[in-house]
């Protein structure tokens, strides 16, 4: 009986915990929200989320609860030197009786003037990409049974869908913003790059548009990106493979770009310390306009999500460069038309 119970609290509990997340819509009230419910399934002392960072070097922390500013403040976490993050980031579920003598535990005194004792750290994974960790502390990890273990779980992950949404959501709007900054062509896709590049913590990107003879990738706009590598010479259609498949409407991901077979310029690529690139391409109804790149620091694959979000954002910049472009032209009539009025 009290075995059934305590299923019915936790099924209760994890009902609530996926109402509150998925009304979220904005960073913190997901953050606080995954908190409050961790907090509450298993009557913790306090709990903690860190998101991997995009260099995906450290742990930064973006929400607590029942833990005090000062050793929220204690210093950043390095996944290097973090062995038991590194365990929890690799899928296992890590209980810690006492923090203040794990081996593999980061700041243990830090722990022990903060009173902390017992600890359950678990991954936050969004199809099956670890972003971050939640972790709860308790008294006594002892009284914890398997089923709070897997509650834990499950809330760590609906935090991390819930806190995807958010951030797509907000950054969509944030390039919605870059777009309606200016109707001047070069201004607004500059605008529109930056922000593309902060919001999927990425190095650079540019945009390229197809010359009236469709044979040259003419660049338009870049961010990121260094003069002597935009300077590297012109892109020809007809030279490289990779754009043709960009041009006739493919999404496409070079993981390695020094070894990849139709890259132009790889050991430029290399130089300018680019790994990965996404490119996607520039459409207008049935008319394709060019082609949208964005690079990478580091090694990294570009998952369903990351291209359907470029493409979303390409989709928006085809649509606001034939805007610049009627902008232009109206401008260019209405001076023309001035002149004329002018010699009356």
């Amino acid at each position: 009986m009290d075995e059934a119970r305590d299923r019915t609290v936790h099924l209760r509990a994890l009902r609530e915990a996926m109402q509150a997340l998925s009304g979220a819509l904005a960073e913190q009230e997901a953050v606080q929200a995954l908190l409050a419910q961790a907090v509450s399934a298993i009557n913790a002392r306090g709990a903690l989320v860190r998101l991997v960072s995009p260099d995906g070097d450290l742990l930064l922390p973006v929400g607590a609860q029942g833990l005090s500013e000062t050793y929220l403040q204690k210093g950043p976490v390095e996944i290097a030197k973090s062995q038991v993050d590194q365990r929890v980031l690799a899928g296992e579920v890590v209980v810690i009786p006492d923090v203040t003598r794990e081996p593999g535990f980061q700041y243990p005194q830090e722990a022990a003037r903060e009173g902390l004792r017992g600890m359950v750290a678990v991954a936050m994974v969004v199809r099956g990409r670890p972003v971050g960790v939640l972790r709860v502390y308790v008294d006594d990890v002892d009284e914890l049974q398997p089923e709070d273990l897997l509650m834990l779980g499950a809330l760590a992950d609906l935090g991390a869908l819930a806190l995807e949404k958010v951030r797509l959501h907000q950054s969509l709007y944030n390039i919605a913003r870059a777009l309606n900054a200016s109707l001047e062509l070069e201004p607004m896709l500059q605008k529109v790059l930056e922000a593309t590049v902060k919001e999927m913590g990425l190095k650079a990107a540019s945009v390229r548009l197809l010359d009236p003879s469709s044979k040259v990738l003419r660049l338009v706009a870049a961010y990121g990106l260094s003069e002597a590598y935009l300077a590297k010479g012109e892109v020809r259609v007809e030279a490289s493979p990779v754009d043709q498949r960009v041009l006739r409407g493919e999404a496409v991901v070079l993981y390695d770009v020094e070894h990849e077979v139709g890259f132009q310029y790889p050991e430029e690529a290399a130089r300018e310390g680019i790994r990965s690139v996404l490119a996607v391409p520039l459409k207008l109804k049935d008319r394709t306009l060019g082609v949208m790149r964005v690079y990478s620091a580091q090694p990294r694959h570009f998952g369903r999500v990351a291209t359907a979000f470029l493409t979303a954002v390409a989709d928006l910049v085809a649509l606001a460069i034939e805007s610049a472009e009627l902008h232009a032209a109206l401008q260019a009539r209405y001076e023309d038309l001035k002149l004329d009025l002018a010699e009356w």
